[in-house]
């Protein structure tokens, strides 16, 4: 559905899922109603022809187009394959075959996450959306935080074990982000969506380090491996982030 120019519009950003490539965020332009509401009329928008709107965009706006056009299925099966070839076959027969494609797969997940790291600081200070099933762009709206949260990694020993878990703060109220569907938008360094809001992390945390939490209140250590457990991991994190 086209958007007129010279109507009132917002560009807004929305995050979906796809089967293969992983998070994927795509920039569109949304047309506002007499009251400044946004309506269900949009399209999307790239550098071929982001000019046209270029009223209602700013420099990031830009900067994050031309990032978020080579995350689309079609630039990214042009980047990886030398012949042409449709982006349902690529995947099909890329992912399809895991084992014999294991370096390419990894380049690809690599490839993504790269673009992610560099698209999520540039949100902030934007409107991100999930996007609906049906496509549909604005279907719930995210509340990008501004200011970064911290991360404080905990060790409590018992008399047979350890049980090691992160807590989450933003502006010292705790986050309750586990058991809850949050889901790491971006785990190098970690973005994490709870709550229908976006978290940014003022260490610039991994977040390998965060998703085995998502669904698990805690790591046991045995004390057979505790020495070891704590000499390899446990200080370098706690070096690193506390």
């Amino acid at each position: 559905m086209k958007v007129s120019a010279s109507q009132p519009f917002e560009i807004i950003y929305s995050l979906y899922e796809h089967e293969y490539l992983g998070y994927c965020i795509e920039s569109f332009v949304v047309h506002k109603d007499h009251n400044g509401r946004l309506t269900l009329q949009h399209q999307n928008i790239s550098s071929m022809n982001a000019e046209e709107f270029s009223s209602g965009l700013d420099d990031k706006d830009y900067e994050l187009i031309n990032i978020m056009d080579t995350m689309q299925q079609e630039s990214v099966v042009k980047h990886f394959s030398k012949k042409k070839i449709k982006p349902g076959e690529f995947f099909l027969k890329t992912f399809g075959n895991p084992k014999s494609n294991e370096l390419l797969i990894k380049e690809i997940e690599q490839y993504m996450e790269r673009r992610r790291s560099r698209v999520l600081p540039l949100i902030l200070g934007k409107r991100l959306f999930e996007m609906g099933n049906d496509g549909e762009p604005t279907w719930k709206e995210l509340d990008v935080l501004d200011a970064p949260a911290t991360v404080r990694f905990h060790f409590m020993r018992n008399e047979d074990n350890t049980h090691y878990f992160p807590t989450l703060r933003y502006k010292e109220e705790k986050v309750i982000w586990q058991y809850n569907n949050s889901y790491l938008l971006c785990k190098e360094p970690a973005w994490l969506v709870s709550d229908r809001k976006l978290y940014h992390f003022e260490s610039g945390i991994d977040g390998n380090k965060l998703a085995p939490f998502l669904n698990k209140k805690f790591i046991l250590i045995p004390k057979n491996i505790e020495e070891t457990y704590y000499k390899k991991f446990v200080a370098p994190l706690v070096a690193a982030h506390d």
